[in-house]
């Protein structure tokens, strides 16, 4: 049986072998360097289940038992909303909607709004405007906060479903433990 015999593969000029040669110590060294180096990010996510810590309305009708969770979800260039008014805890009042961050109207099966547009403003702030029959209805304002873990939403209900339904008001959302 004879041996096989390896034919030698294409030659290469010293100088192109030693380029080649140094880009692969390059490209190593980079990824040496990238794996070795923590990555800058938030300390903790802007997703997340949150409890209403604190609130004002302006018109006075603040439930003193107010009682709010919500869920946020950030998640590439889309931005989710579920949230459950409990404070009324045999009748919760539970709210939902998602949309891209892009400014555009998207429909929406919320009942006190039928269309919503999710402007991003900046890294975790976003200007949500929620629309019925093609009228703007609520504006809000909301930020994620890293350092104190929380989400801040300040808002305006122009139009209002119910009586003495219209205000302005500040809430604050702090990351609900365990969740």
């Amino acid at each position: 049986m004879d041996e096989p015999t390896l034919e030698p593969g294409p030659t290469l000029p010293h100088d192109e072998l030693k380029g080649n040669f140094m880009n692969r110590k390059l490209i190593m060294f980079a990824a040496l360097l990238v794996s070795s180096v923590p990555a800058v990010a938030k300390d903790r996510p802007a997703s997340g289940t949150f409890e209403e810590a604190g609130a004002y309305w302006s018109n006075g009708d603040l439930p003193k038992a107010f009682k709010l969770e919500i869920t946020m979800t950030v998640s590439g260039d889309t931005l989710s909303y579920h949230g459950v008014n409990s404070t009324d805890p045999a009748n919760p009042l539970i709210a939902d909607w998602s949309a891209k961050t892009d400014g555009k109207k998207y429909p929406s099966a919320d009942k006190h709004f039928d269309e919503i547009a999710v402007h991003k403003i900046y890294e975790d702030h976003y200007l949500i405007e929620k629309y019925r029959d093609g009228g703007l209805v609520v504006g809000e304002f909301w930020r994620f906060i890293s350092k104190s873990d929380q989400w801040i939403r300040h808002g305006v209900v122009a139009k209002s479903l119910v009586a003495n339904g219209t205000k302005t008001y500040v809430e604050y959302f702090k990351r609900a433990k365990g969740k």
